[in-house]
C-alpha cells in the first residue's frame, strides 16, 4: 500500500502550486446526470456552453482518458458508435454526445469540457445493466484523519499567498499516515531522475520531520504524483465520490495545466482522493509495458505495427486496451476501439508518409484504466516497392547459389506470410542462404527484441540458420512484427558492402567497396589466412572505403568478410572474398618506346604472303576503292594474313562505329593473327575502303595487343595471368586491362581489372567454374585487339579448404531420387558408406539399417569402383534430418472439442479459451496454441476443405484434429490458421462427429459383433450417414466394411489374433475423424505363444558391466507360472528377469528362456548375448588367387570381443596396406554378425606384389587382438601334398603308468570308469584323490575340452578340469559340483578326443632384433586345425600376455619390438571348432645383445641446392641407439660414401656441401652398444637448384643461353610444320576454331594441347582419364624472372587449340 506516501504527495503538490488566482471562467449550463440503460440501448448526453467564442468543446471518456470528439470531429476509430448532435434551435452552443449500441464496456463517466483556462466541464455517469458493479465508497474518515478546520472553503486574494502556503503545509504536516513504515517507491523516483533533495519524500518512513517539501521538491511535483499514483487512472473512483472536476487531474496522476486558488477545494477532498488511490491498488490495472512501434508500409497501405506486453500491476484485471496516436503537429490524440485483453499486437493503417506520430497505450479494466504508457515517437518513411524488393531478394538468392528449383519457393517477398513447410523441407539445404536474403542481408534483432519477440525468434531476424527442431510457434504468431522490422531495417540499416575489389601486393592489399542502402558510419573487415579454421579473424574498423591491409604473407590465400553499420543497426557479413597475394615484388615495366611506323609490306613478307598477292598489302590500294577483286578472290587463302597485318592487333571498332560500318564487320575492325575470317566477310566488302581508312588512322595512335598471354597458376578462387609488352610501335601503352567472364556472362556482363604491370592475380572466383580471360593494351586513344582468349576451369576446392559435399540426409530405409545423379549400391555399415562416399564425385548417400546397404549418389559419369593413386580423398559427415520428431503419440485423435481440451494437456489458464475456441488468446496461450487449434477441428475431418483452400499436405494434421510436435517445420503450419478456421467454421455446421460408444462382443474364435452409437452432430434423419468399419491386424493389412446400421458382424477372423477396430461416420458433406481404436483378441484355439527376449542395454555390454535380459511371453487365455532361464543346459534363474553383473568373456553365448503354461506346454526362445572385451581373432582362412588376372582377392578375419576398429597390415614388418597403393588398391569393410564381427579386406587387383601374409588388428577400449592370414599364389606347384596322417589314439592307462600311480588308482585310468561304483567304494579309492592332477592330464590327452564342457553346463569352477589342469583351490566347496559334473566332463573327452588337435611343438630363438618362433603341426588331428594362437609374455609385464592368431598354414612368426634383458615365455595352441589343444611346450628366451632395428620413414624434408634435410623415425625395437651413421655419394658413382655421425637422440640432420642439381643417394644406419642396424636407404634424389646468389648467377651464364637456343630451334621447327599445315588447310577450305582453353584440372597432371587438326587422344592411355601426353605446338617464351615457385606443377592441365 502506497497511500501514506500519496497523501503526502498531494499535499506537497497543492501546497507548492496553488499560488495563482483564477481569472474569468466559462459556463456550461447543462447539469450532471446519471443514466442506467440496458445493453444495446442508445443514450444521449447533453452539453450546452455559453459564450464559447473560439474555444473547443471536447468529450472525454474518463474511464480510460480517451478523447471521443473535438467540437464535431470524432477522434475514435468507432465512428459508427458516436455522433455529435448540434440542435439548430438553441441560442447557445450545444454539443450533445449520442452513444449507440451501449455495451457493458461503455459503463463509466463521460466528461464534456471546454479547452480553456480555467477549464469548465460537466460529467455524466452511465450505468449498464449486467456490467461489473463499482465498489461502494469507503469511509474515508476511517482511514484518514485530517484537521477539518485547518482549511476553510474560502476565496483568497493574491495578497494572501503566503498565509495560504503556510496553512497548506500545516495541513500536510497534520496528516496522520497509517502503516507508514513499509511504504516506499524510491525505485520509481530514481528511475525518473528525481532530484536528490526530494528523494526522501519517496520513502516516508525515513523522511526527516523538518524536511520542507515545498522547497525540496520544487521541480519534482509531477514525478512525485506519477510515482504515487502507481501508473493507474483513479478518475472513476473520484467521480463516484462526487469530487469536483477540477480535482480529476490529481486522480489521474497528471499535473493540472495551471494551479489556481480554487484547487484548494481539493484539499478538503484529500481523504476521498487518497481512498481512491488506495482502492485503485486493488481494482485498476497498470499501464501496458514494452510498448514498441515499427512501420509496416506496403504498396497499398501505410501503417504502423504496435506491440506491447501485459501490465506489471494487476494484469488479471485487464479487460482491453486502447491505442492513442496523433501526428506530432496535432493537438488531440485519436484512439482505436477497445482491443481484446489477450491481444498484444495491433496494426494501425491510414497513416501518411514522412510524418512523425506520437503513440501510447492504456490498459482498461472494469473500474477504470491505467495511466498512459511511455509515448513512442515514429516517423513513417517510404520503402521500396514490392516488385523492387522481390527483385532484390531474387538477385541475392541467385548470387548466393540458391538452386533454380528453390528460387521461386524461398526467395519471394511474401514468403513469411505464405510459408509452405513442404517446400521448406525440400529446399532445406538452401534455406540459410535464402534467409539472409529475405532479411535484406541486415541484422534486425534489435528491432525484434524491442518489439518483444522471444529469443528463439531473434535468429530469424538476424538471418541466421534456422534450427528446424525448435518450436517457432511464438515466431509464427509474430511474423508481422518480423516482417515490419525487416521492412524498417531495409530503409534505415545499410546493407553489406558490394562491388568489393581487391588489389593485392606481396605483403599488403588495398580493398575498396561501395555502400548500399542507408549510409553506413562504420565498416568492420575481418580477415585471416584461408583454411586455418582454428585461427581467429583479424579485425579492422574503418569509416570509409578503401582500407589498406598490411603485414600479409606472400603467395598466400586470404579470406575476408565485411559488415556495414550505423546508429540503427548493422548488416550481415558480405559474401566471403578470397584473394591471393603475390609471391614476389612486382616491378612496373618501363613504358614502351616509340618505334618505326608499321610497315604493311614488311609484315606481309614476314607472314610469307605470295608475290602475286603482295599488291593487296597496301592501305592506299584498299582505301582508294580501286581494289582488284579478281586478285583478292585468287588470294582468298592469304587474305587473313593481309588483314591481320593491316589491323596490326589494334581495336579499330570505335572508328568503324563512327564511320557507319555495321556491327557484323566488327571482326574485321579488330582482326588479329589468331582470328579467322567468317562468311560475313562478303557482306563487308563494300566497306573495305572505310575500314582501311580506320586502319590507317589507328596505326598512328592505337596500341598493339600484348603478347604471350598465359596462365601461371590457378586455384579454386584465383588465376595468375602474365603477358609481354607489345612489340615497339609508334604508339605508347599506358596500362593493360584484363577482361574476364563466365560462360553465362559471355554476352551479358564482363568484369575488368586494370594494371600497369605485366601480370595480375584475378581473385574471388568461384570453384569448378569456367572463366574466359582476355587482355588488351590501353592508351588515351583506345585499346588494342584482345590477346588470344584463355579458358580456365577453376579447381573444385583448394588444398586447404576441402568442402563437405554430402548434400543428402542419412535416413533409415529411405531413397533419394535425382535425375542429375547416378546411383551405386554397396553393402556395409554407415562408416563403410562414408568411406565409399569419400571421393569428390560422391555427392552423398542414404543408408538402410535394415538391409545394411547404402546407395551412393555420384556425379556423371560414375567413378571407378576404387580410387586410383593420386585422388584427393577427404572425410565428411552427412547432416542429420532437419526435422527430428520428438517422442510422443502423435497419431492420437480426439472425438470432440471437449474431449480434446481436457485430455491434450492444456494449461489451466488456457482451458477456457480451448473450450470456447477463443483464438484471440494467441499471445496469452501461445505455448498451447497448436493444441487449441487441434481441438478446434471438433472431431471432424476437414482435410478436403483444407486441401481445396491450399493448405499443404505437411499441415493437414491440424485439419483432422491430430496433434503434431511443434518442430520448426510444423510451427510454420500455424501461418495457415485463417484457412483452418474457415474450414472449421463450415465443417462444424455440416460434418459429422465420430460414432460413439464403440464396443466389440466376441462370438467365437473367428467371429465378433461390433456395436456403436450414432454421432452427436450432423447425422440424423435430415442428414443421413453411413459408416465405414476398419479392422486390421497391422498398419498394412486393413479391411473395410460399409454399413448404414449401428452394428456389424465380422467373420472369418484368425483365432488368437489381436485386431484393431475403428469407425468413420460419413455424410454427404464429408467424414468424421476415426473413432477411438478398440483392440480385441479372438479366443484361443491353438497353443501359439508370443515369446521374445528384450535386452537392456540393447547394444553389447562391456566387460565388468551389467546387462538385463527380460523374457516377454504371452498367449491369450493362458497363464505362465513357470518361466526359467537356461544356460549351457542348466537352469540359472527362475522368473522372467535375468540380471548379470561383472560380465566377462565366459558370459558370452546363448541364453534360453523356457516358459511353461498351465496346460503343460513348454515354449523356448534363445538369445545370444555379446560382450565387449579384448578382441580375439577366429576363423582365419588363407586364400589363393592367380596374379594379373584382374581378380579381386578377399581376405577375412572374424573377431570376438566386439572391436570398434579393425586395421590391416601387410608382411612380416606389418606395414599398413594403404602404403601399397602404387601396386594395388585395397578396401576394408566391417560386417557385424549376431555372434561375431568380420573384417573383409578386398584387394583390387591381385598382382605378384600382393602375395604375402596379412595381419588384421581389432581394437576397442579393452585392448587389441590380431590375426594373420595369407594371400597365396594359386599357380600350379610341383610339390605333392601328402594326405594328413590318421589321428593317433593315446592309451590313458599307459599315461597313468608313466606317472607311477598306485595299482589301485590305475584301475581308474580309463574313460569308461563307473563313477557310481567309485563313489560306493570311497574307502578303497579315497587315496587316489591325491593324484587328481595326473588323472586330469591323462584324461584330457593334451587337449582342451572346455568349449564342450561350457556348452554342456559344467560348473565354471570345474571347467579347468576339462582343459587338462586342476583348479588352484582344490579345497573349495565348488569341488563338490565337479563330482556331479564328472560324467559330463568324461562325455566331452570321449566325444572330442579324436577331433581336437594335440599341442604343437614350439621352437624359438633370438635373431638380431626379433625372436623367430616356429612350431610343428600337432601330432593328432593336424588336418582339423582351423588356426593357431601364439602367446608371449614378457618378464616386464608378467600379467599381460600378448597374442596373435594365425591361419592353419602358418607355422612361424617373428616377434618384434623386443627389449634388452627381458625374458619372454612363448607358447602356441591349436584351435578348431571343437576346442583347442593344451598349450605347447613353453620356450623361454632372454633377449641379449639386442642390436637396433633399421630406422624407418627415412625421407628428405627440404632441398636447398647445396644442402638437404634428412628426417627419420627411430628403430621400432627398443634397443639403445648411441649414434646414427649417415652415408651419401653421387648417384651411380663408384666412389666411396661420405660418412657423417649424428647423435642417437636426434632424428633430423642437415647434409651440407652438396652440388646443386645433382643426384645423390643416401643411407642411414643406427649404431648401438651391441652392433649396427640394417641400412635404411633412399633412392636417387636431386639436390635441386641453388638458393645462393652466386650460384644463380653462374647458372644463368652457362645454362640459359643453351636453353634459349634449344627453345628457339624447337619453335622454328614447330612453326614451320604448323605453317605448312595451315596452308594446306586453307587450300581445302577447312575451318578450325582457334581458342585457348584450359580444361578441367581436377584429374590430370600433364598438359594437353587439343583442337589441332586430326588431334586425337588415346582413351586407353595410362593417364586414368583419357588425357593425352604433352604436345607443345605453340610458342612459349618465359619471362626472365623465375616463376617456378608460383607454378603448381602437380595440378597443371592446359589445353591450347
Amino acid at each position: 500500500m502506497k497511500m501514506t506516501l500519496v497523501k503526502a504527495v498531494l499535499s506537497v503538490i497543492i501546497t507548492g502550486h496553488l499560488l495563482m488566482a483564477v481569472s474569468a471562467e466559462l459556463r456550461i449550463r447543462t447539469p450532471p446526470s446519471n443514466f442506467s440503460v440496458k445493453p444495446g440501448s442508445t443514450v444521449l448526453f447533453e452539453c450546452t456552453v455559453e459564450d464559447l467564442g473560439s474555444k473547443k468543446v471536447i468529450w472525454k471518456n474518463l474511464k480510460d482518458g480517451s478523447k471521443i470528439s473535438v467540437n464535431s470531429e470524432i477522434l475514435t476509430q468507432e465512428k459508427y458508435k458516436y455522433t455529435i448532435e448540434r440542435p439548430q434551435d438553441s441560442r447557445d452552443f450545444p454539443f450533445f454526445l449520442r452513444i449507440y449500441n451501449v455495451q457493458s464496456r461503455d459503463q463509466g463517466h463521460y466528461q464534456c469540457f471546454v479547452d480553456s483556462d480555467p477549464t469548465v466541464s460537466v460529467t455524466h455517469t452511465l450505468a449498464v445493466e449486467g456490467a461489473s458493479t463499482t465498489p461502494a465508497p469507503r469511509n474515508a474518515s476511517a482511514d484518514f484523519n485530517v484537521t477539518g478546520n485547518a482549511c476553510q472553503d474560502k476565496r483568497l486574494k493574491k495578497t494572501e499567498k503566503l498565509p495560504l502556503n503556510t496553512a497548506i503545509i500545516n495541513i500536510a504536516v497534520s496528516l496522520r499516515i497509517k502503516n507508514i513504515s513499509g511504504i516506499s517507491f524510491s525505485d520509481c523516483c530514481v528511475a525518473r531522475n528525481m532530484s536528490s533533495s526530494c528523494l526522501p519524500v519517496c520513502h516516508p518512513a525515513s523522511r526527516p520531520q523538518d524536511l520542507d517539501m515545498v522547497v525540496a521538491c520544487a521541480q519534482d511535483f509531477e514525478t512525485v504524483l506519477k510515482c504515487g499514483t502507481d501508473g493507474r487512472n483513479h478518475v472513476g473512483c473520484c467521480k463516484r465520490r462526487n469530487l469536483p472536476d477540477l480535482c480529476m487531474d490529481f486522480c489521474s496522476g497528471t499535473m493540472p495545466a495551471s494551479l489556481e486558488d480554487r484547487h484548494l477545494t481539493c484539499l478538503q477532498k484529500i481523504n476521498d482522493i487518497l481512498a481512491c488511490l488506495e482502492e485503485g491498488q486493488d481494482l485498476l490495472p497498470g499501464p501496458p509495458t514494452s510498448v514498441s512501434v515499427v512501420q509496416s508500409v506496403s504498396d497499398d497501405q501505410t501503417a504502423m505495427l504496435v506491440t506491447w506486453k501485459f501490465p506489471i500491476q494487476n494484469p488479471s484485471l485487464v479487460t482491453g486496451y486502447k491505442l492513442f496516436y496523433k501526428q506530432a503537429t496535432d493537438d488531440h490524440y485519436k484512439t482505436t476501439s477497445i482491443l481484446s485483453k489477450d491481444q498484444l499486437m495491433y496494426r494501425q493503417g491510414g497513416l501518411q508518409l514522412n510524418v512523425q506520430y506520437s503513440v501510447y497505450m492504456v490498459a482498461i479494466g472494469d473500474h477504470g484504466s491505467s495511466q498512459p504508457s511511455e509515448t513512442f515517437i515514429i516517423t513513417i518513411l517510404p520503402t521500396s516497392p514490392k516488385l523492387e524488393t522481390e527483385a532484390d531478394i531474387r538477385a541475392c538468392c541467385a548470387a548466393k547459389g540458391v538452386s533454380d528449383d528453390c528460387l521461386p519457393k524461398l526467395c519471394t517477398a511474401n514468403i513469411m506470410a505464405n510459408v509452405n513447410p513442404v517446400e521448406i523441407l525440400r529446399c532445406y539445404s538452401d534455406l540459410e542462404k535464402a534467409q539472409q536474403c529475405l532479411v535484406g542481408q541486415r541484422n534486425h534483432s534489435a528491432c525484434c527484441a524491442r518489439n518483444g519477440l522471444p529469443d528463439v525468434c531473434l535468429s530469424i531476424c538476424e538471418g541466421k540458420p534456422t534450427n528446424l527442431t525448435l518450436d517457432y510457434t511464438a515466431c509464427v504468431i509474430r511474423l508481422p512484427v518480423i516482417e515490419a522490422c525487416v521492412q524498417e531495417g531495409r530503409a534505415t540499416i545499410p546493407g553489406p558492402p558490394v562491388n568489393i575489389t581487391v588489389l593485392p601486393g606481396v605483403t599488403e592489399a588495398m580493398i575498396s567497396w561501395d555502400n548500399v542502402g542507408a549510409k553506413a558510419t562504420k565498416y568492420v573487415l575481418k580477415y585471416k589466412v584461408l583454411g586455418l579454421k582454428s585461427a581467429p579473424y583479424l579485425q579492422v574498423d574503418v569509416t570509409e572505403s578503401p582500407v589498406h591491409l598490411t603485414n600479409l604473407y606472400p603467395g598466400t590465400h586470404y579470406e575476408f568478410q565485411m559488415v556495414a553499420s550505423n546508429e540503427n543497426g548493422s548488416s550481415l557479413f558480405s559474401s566471403k572474398v578470397i584473394f591471393l597475394t603475390y609471391e614476389r615484388e612486382i616491378t612496373t615495366p618501363a613504358p614502351t618506346q616509340p618505334g618505326e611506323i608499321h610497315n604493311l609490306t614488311v609484315c606481309c613478307m614476314d607472314k610469307m604472303v605470295s608475290s602475286k598477292c603482295m599488291p593487296l598489302c597496301s592501305l592506299d590500294a584498299i582505301a582508294s576503292g580501286s581494289l582488284d577483286f579478281s586478285m583478292a578472290l585468287n588470294c582468298i587463302d592469304e587474305i587473313a594474313k593481309i588483314i591481320s597485318c593491316a589491323s596490326d592487333g589494334r581495336d579499330h571498332t570505335p572508328c568503324c562505329r563512327t564511320s557507319q560500318v555495321p556491327d557484323m564487320c566488327d571482326n574485321l575492325c579488330r582482326f588479329s593473327a589468331h582470328d579467322e575470317l567468317s562468311t560475313e566477310l562478303i557482306g563487308c566488302v563494300q566497306y573495305t575502303a572505310t575500314i582501311a581508312n580506320c586502319y590507317r588512322e589507328g596505326l598512328a595512335v592505337l596500341p598493339r595487343q600484348p603478347r604471350n598471354f598465359t596462365v601461371v597458376k590457378y586455384t579454386a578462387h584465383s588465376v595468375y595471368l602474365t603477358w609481354r609488352q607489345p612489340e615497339a610501335t609508334s604508339t605508347r601503352v599506358e596500362n593493360y586491362t584484363v577482361i574476364y567472364y563466365t560462360e553465362s556472362e559471355r554476352n551479358k556482363k564482363w568484369k575488368t581489372m586494370s594494371t600497369k604491370n605485366l601480370e595480375m592475380i584475378v581473385n574471388n572466383l568461384q570453384p569448378s567454374t569456367v572463366y574466359y580471360f582476355e587482355v588488351v593494351s590501353v592508351n588515351e586513344n583506345g585499346t588494342s585487339a584482345p590477346a588470344p582468349e584463355l579458358r580456365v576451369i577453376t579447381r573444385p576446392y583448394d588444398n586447404v579448404t576441402i568442402p563437405d559435399r554430402c548434400n543428402f540426409t542419412v535416413k533409415n530405409n529411405t531413397d533419394v531420387q535425382s535425375d542429375l545423379l547416378l546411383t551405386r549400391n554397396v553393402a556395409g555399415s554407415v562408416e563403410d558408406c562414408k568411406m565409399f562416399c569419400s571421393v569428390p564425385q560422391c555427392r552423398g548417400f542414404t543408408y538402410s539399417r535394415q538391409d545394411r546397404t547404402c546407395m551412393l549418389y555420384m556425379d556423371k559419369p560414375p567413378i571407378k569402383t576404387y580410387p586410383r593413386p593420386g585422388f584427393d580423398l577427404y572425410n565428411h559427415t552427412c547432416p542429420l534430418s532437419p526435422d527430428n520428431t520428438r517422442p510422443g503419440n502423435w497419431s492420437l485423435q480426439y472425438q470432440n472439442r471437449t474431449d480434446c481440451c481436457h485430455n491434450i494437456n492444456i494449461s489451466s489458464d488456457c482451458l477456457e479459451a480451448c473450450l470456447n475456441g477463443d483464438f484471440q488468446s494467441v499471445y496469452k496461450c501461445e505455448t498451447d496454441y497448436n493444441k487449441i487449434l487441434t481441438c478446434a477441428s471438433d472431431g471432424r475431418d476437414h482435410t478436403p476443405c483444407c486441401q481445396k483452400v491450399g493448405v499443404p499436405d505437411q499441415c493437414l494434421s491440424f485439419c483432422r484434429g491430430q496433434l503434431v510436435p511443434m518442430t520448426g517445420i510444423n510451427s510454420l503450419c500455424l501461418t495457415y490458421s485463417p484457412l483452418y478456421m474457415r474450414c472449421f467454421l463450415n465443417g462444424t455446421r455440416y460434418l459429422p462427429t465420430p460414432p460413439m460408444s464403440v464396443a466389440v462382443k466376441t462370438v467365437n474364435g473367428t467371429t465378433v459383433v461390433v456395436y456403436w452409437g450414432p454421432p452427436a452432430d450432423n447425422c440424423d434423419t435430415s442428414i443421413q450417414c453411413h459408416y465405414v468399419v476398419s479392422i486390421n491386424m497391422t498398419a498394412n493389412n486393413r479391411t473395410q466394411y460399409k454399413t448404414r446400421e449401428t452394428n456389424i458382424i465380422l467373420a472369418g477372423l484368425t483365432p488368437e489374433m489381436t485386431y484393431m477396430v475403428s469407425l468413420l461416420a460419413i455424410n454427404q458433406y464429408g467424414s468424421s475423424i476415426p473413432s477411438p481404436v478398440v483392440r480385441f483378441i479372438t479366443p484361443v484355439t491353438a497353443s501359439d505363444v508370443d515369446i521374445s527376449v528384450t535386452q537392456k542395454p540393447f547394444s553389447p555390454p562391456p566387460q565388468n558391466g551389467e546387462v538385463e535380459l527380460f523374457c516377454n511371453v504371452y498367449a491369450a487365455g493362458r497363464a505362465f507360472n513357470f518361466v526359467y532361464w537356461i544356460r549351457n543346459n542348466k537352469i540359472i534363474r527362475k522368473g522372467r528377469q535375468l540380471i548379470m553383473r561383472q560380465l566377462s568373456e565366459r558370459d558370452e553365448g546363448n541364453y534360453t528362456c523356457s516358459a511353461k503354461d498351465d496346460r503343460g506346454t513348454v515354449t523356448n526362445v534363445t538369445h545370444y548375448l555379446r560382450i565387449i572385451y579384448k578382441p580375439k581373432a577366429i576363423n582365419l582362412v588363407d586364400v589363393r588367387y592367380l596374379p594379373n588376372q584382374n581378380q579381386v582377392a578377399k581376405l577375412q578375419c572374424d573377431f570376438m570381443g566386439y572391436p570398434t576398429k579393425i586395421r590391416w597390415f601387410k608382411g612380416e614388418d606389418k606395414k599398413p596396406v594403404e602404403e601399397f597403393k602404387d601396386f594395388f588398391h585395397s578396401e576394408s569393410m566391417l560386417i557385424s554378425f549376431p555372434t561375431f564381427q568380420r573384417s573383409v579386406l578386398s584387394i583390387y587387383y591381385v598382382v605378384d606384389k600382393a602375395f604375402d601374409r596379412y595381419t588384421c588388428v581389432g581394437s576397442n577400449e579393452f585392448g587389441n587382438g590380431s590375426g594373420v592370414v595369407q594371400l597365396k599364389n594359386d599357380l600350379p606347384s610341383p610339390t605333392i601334398t601328402t594326405p594328413p596322417p590318421p589321428p593317433t589314439t593315446r592309451n590313458v592307462s599307459a599315461c597313468c603308468a608313466k606317472y607311477e600311480l598306485p595299482p589301485v588308482c590305475q584301475e581308474l585310468c580309463t574313460l569308461e570308469v563307473d563313477l557310481d561304483e567309485v563313489a560306493a567304494q570311497s574307502s578303497k579309492y579315497g587315496q587316489c584323490l591325491a593324484y587328481l592332477q595326473f588323472f586330469t592330464s591323462c584324461a584330457s590327452d593334451g587337449k582342451d575340452h572346455s568349449k564342450c564342457c561350457q556348452k554342456k553346463g559344467v560348473h565354471p569352477f570345474c571347467v579347468k578340469f576339462c582343459t587338462g589342469f586342476v583348479p588352484d583351490d582344490t579345497g573349495s566347496i565348488y569341488l563338490m559340483n565337479c563330482v556331479s559334473d564328472a560324467k559330463i566332463m568324461l562325455q566331452c573327452v570321449q566325444e572330442n578326443v579324436e577331433l581336437i588337435p594335440s599341442p604343437p611343438k614350439v621352437r624359438a630363438m633370438q635373431d638380431k632384433d626379433v625372436i623367430d618362433v616356429s612350431w610343428d603341426k600337432p601330432v593328432d588331428n593336424a588336418h582339423r586345425v582351423e588356426h593357431y594362437e601364439l602367446f608371449w609374455l614378457g618378464s616386464d609385464t608378467p600379467s599381460s600376455p600378448q597374442q596373435v592368431s594365425l591361419s592353419r598354414n602358418i607355422t612361424d612368426h617373428k616377434i618384434k619390438k623386443i627389449k634388452e634383458g627381458v625374458t619372454y615365455s612363448i607358447w602356441v595352441i591349436a584351435v578348431n571348432e571343437r576346442g583347442s589343444s593344451q598349450p605347447s611346450n613353453k620356450q623361454n628366451i632372454t633377449v641379449k645383445n639386442l642390436r637396433p632395428s633399421k630406422p624407418t620413414s627415412l625421407h628428405v624434408s627440404e632441398v636447398n641446392g647445396e644442402s638437404v634435410v634428412l628426417k627419420w623415425d627411430p628403430p621400432e625395437n627398443h634397443a639403445v641407439v648411441d649414434s646414427y651413421t649417415i652415408k651419401y655419394r653421387k648417384a651411380q658413382s663408384s666412389d666411396a660414401f661420405t660418412e657423417i655421425t649424428a647423435a642417437g637422440s636426434v632424428n633430423t640432420y642437415v647434409v651440407t656441401k652438396l652440388e646443386p642439381n645433382t643426384l645423390y643417394e643416401f643411407q642411414l644406419i643406427a649404431v648401438g652398444p651391441n652392433g649396427k642396424s640394417e641400412t635404411a636407404a633412399l633412392p636417387s634424389l636431386s639436390s635441386g637448384p641453388s638458393t645462393s646468389p652466386k650460384r644463380v648467377k653462374d647458372r644463368g651464364n652457362s645454362s640459359v643461353p643453351l636453353g634459349i637456343g634449344l627453345t628457339a630451334l624447337i619453335i622454328l621447327m614447330a612453326g614451320g610444320l604448323v605453317a605448312v599445315f595451315l596452308y594446306c588447310r586453307r587450300k581445302k577450305k577447312m575451318n578450325f576454331g582457334e581458342t585457348v582453353s584450359f580444361e578441367n584440372p581436377q584429374y590430370g597432371s600433364r598438359i594437353q594441347i587439343s583442337g589441332l587438326p586430326n588431334s586425337t587422344y588415346d582413351s586407353t592411355s595410362d593417364e586414368g582419364f583419357g588425357y593425352a601426353p604433352l604436345r607443345e605446338d605453340h610458342e612459349i617464351e618465359h619471362r626472365p624472372t623465375d616463376k617456378s615457385n608460383l607454378r603448381d606443377d602437380s595440378r597443371m592441365d592446359v589445353a591450347i587449340t
